[in-house]
């Protein structure tokens, strides 16, 4: 022990080796089933092990699983000569406190990390809920996943065209017009009120839009020549009201006047749909200065809506 505090290694002496091989192998169980060849792979890829076992002894660690509760089956040919984990006793629960601290803490977490971070998080919380003895436990952790109603393979591979600066064609299931097919070139994956959506640079509405993920039913195809297309930011002058010391600015807006009890900020983005709904937001504390064209569009966007009221 004194040379692991020292060296912070671990060597042959501070362990049970026998122990630890039973442990790995369990652990490779838990995974899939697997056949002798298999677990020796495990055992030795494993950087304190690093040997291969015959199958006599490898029945043994097995055996040593099955007397402390885990049923096991026989690897024999109607399984393809695989040892398959069907249970074991290594449950636990989780306090209704700490259940309610961990759900609070994912839930202003999700959104601050990286979308790849999100995913492993939630897989270790699957491995949790597969080992909570309590259902209640299991569904809570279940459905705290913000991911929950995302296909996963589709999020993987979102993830590699957004990293790759990818031009793709996707189905989308739009809540308005239905499905549709979008063809874009993918920059980002981030969270936005609690939901994950797809940002990049729309050739189907030419401008950069966002697409909500768990509405993409699917990749269609993938343009193999990378798509450089941009298209101009949108630059819209506003007044705010009654704001002054309350209001706090977005990274791409900056305050170009100020008085007593009016702002005049000037605010840049790529996407027109969240400049409008930003506008709309602020309901009568927001006037519109500049452009033209575009307060001509949230003027139209108004009437719109007062006209889906009066309908109703």
């Amino acid at each position: 022990m004194q040379e692991f505090l020292t060296n912070n290694t671990v060597n042959c002496n501070l362990m049970s080796l026998t122990g630890y091989r039973t442990l790995v192998i369990l652990r490779a169980l838990m995974e899939s089933p697997k056949t002798n060849d298999e677990i020796n792979h495990c055992l030795l890829s494993n950087q304190y092990i690093k040997e291969n076992f015959s199958s006599d002894t490898l029945r043994i660690y097995i055996n040593s699983l099955r007397a402390i509760g885990c049923e096991i089956t026989r690897a024999n040919k109607s399984n393809n000569k695989k040892y398959e984990l069907i249970s074991h006793p290594f449950t636990y629960d989780i306090p209704k406190s700490q259940l309610k601290a961990l759900t609070k803490l994912y839930k202003n977490l999700y959104d601050k990390v990286d979308v790849q971070d999100v995913i492993i998080i939630e897989n270790f919380f699957k491995k949790i809920s597969e080992l909570a003895k309590d259902e209640n436990t299991e569904e809570i952790l279940q459905n705290m996943s913000i991911l929950k109603y995302i296909n996963k393979n589709i999020l993987n591979n979102l993830l590699i065209h957004c990293k790759n600066k990818n031009q793709i064609t996707f189905l989308y299931n739009s809540p308005k017009s239905g499905k549709k097919e979008i063809k874009i070139i993918a920059d980002k994956l981030s969270f936005k009120s609690g939901k994950l959506y797809l940002w990049g640079t729309s050739l189907t509405h030419k401008e950069y839009s966002y697409f909500s993920v768990d509405r993409i039913l699917n990749i269609c195809s993938i343009n193999i020549l990378k798509g450089h297309e941009n298209f101009l930011p949108i630059t819209v002058v506003y007044e705010l009201y009654n704001q002054n010391n309350n209001y706090i600015l977005e990274s791409n807006e900056k305050i170009i006047e100020q008085t007593e009890n009016k702002l005049i900020i000037e605010v840049t983005s790529k996407t027109e749909f969240e400049l409008i709904q930003k506008i709309l937001y602020q309901a009568g504390d927001c006037k519109i200065k500049s452009p033209e064209s575009f307060k001509t569009k949230v003027l139209n966007k108004l009437k719109a809506m007062e006209a889906s009221y009066e309908n109703i």
